[in-house]
């Protein structure tokens, strides 16, 4: 993600409990990573409830709001010193072992405040990524294990979910409000008709769209084509 001095920025956990109003109590604790994981999984939610129109034996979907987003890595514990290439590996190698390691990622991202009796929220940052949230789920898996039975080899797939303040999702809903202008791409497959009814419930408006553009050929729009999205209602083009 990163890079600083030619290496790689390891990925770097911060854990910090809050207080019954959200506030960081103290300072975070960090926990770097002892491997960067791989890849990042990204999944996204929408939340609709159905809802049924009386006298129709159909569904409707009903809009309910959308959830934060969770991201999903593999993170890799390793002492057999193959490929050390920072402090968590070195320490694993000295104590033959990754379990410590475990344990303190476990503690780290969710045992519970014993003052606000909640799990720690995180930070997780790496390069460019920044992301706060708490941990979902984690399943570890010991894969090696030396003479005496201590594992020495470790994977933990973990799931964060993320916190999307109220507050941020009604700014981003005005800012891509038809009340404001506003630049889109075109995307495959789009025209004029379904972006005017997507955007301010009304196909009728596309020769609107065609006019604030330019758009001579406005049947043929390619993908790409950056169009801008005035203020626009019904009311004011019949005016």
């Amino acid at each position: 993600m990163g890079l600083l001095d030619g290496k790689l920025i390891k990925m770097l956990i911060l854990s910090y409990a809050t207080d019954e109003d959200g506030m960081m109590k103290g300072f975070p604790i960090p926990f770097p990573v002892m491997y960067n994981p791989e890849k990042i999984s990204k999944r996204i939610r929408t939340q609709y409830q159905p809802s049924r129109v009386p006298g129709d034996a159909g569904q409707e979907q009903s809009f309910q709001g959308i959830e934060g987003d969770e991201v999903s890595f593999e993170f890799l514990f390793d002492a057999t010193g193959a490929s050390v290439n920072s402090l968590q590996g070195e320490v694993a190698k000295v104590l033959d072992g990754v379990d410590v390691q475990v344990a303190l990622f476990m503690k780290l991202t969710h045992s519970r405040d014993p003052q606000e009796h909640q799990p720690p929220k995180l930070t997780l940052i790496w390069g460019t990524f920044l992301f706060e949230c708490v941990l979902v789920s984690a399943t570890i898996d010991y894969t090696l294990f030396n003479p005496m039975g201590r594992p020495i080899r470790a994977t933990i797939n973990a799931t964060f979910k993320g916190n999307f303040p109220r507050v941020l999702q009604a700014a981003l809903d005005k800012l891509f409000s038809a009340d404001l202008t506003h630049l889109r791409l075109v995307k495959a497959g789009e025209t004029l008709p379904l972006i005017a009814e997507e955007v301010y419930g009304d196909a009728s408006l596309y020769m609107e769209i065609a006019r604030v553009n330019g758009l001579n050929n406005f049947r043929e729009l390619k993908p790409g084509t950056e169009l801008i999205l005035p203020p626009l209602n019904k009311q004011e083009t019949d005016a």
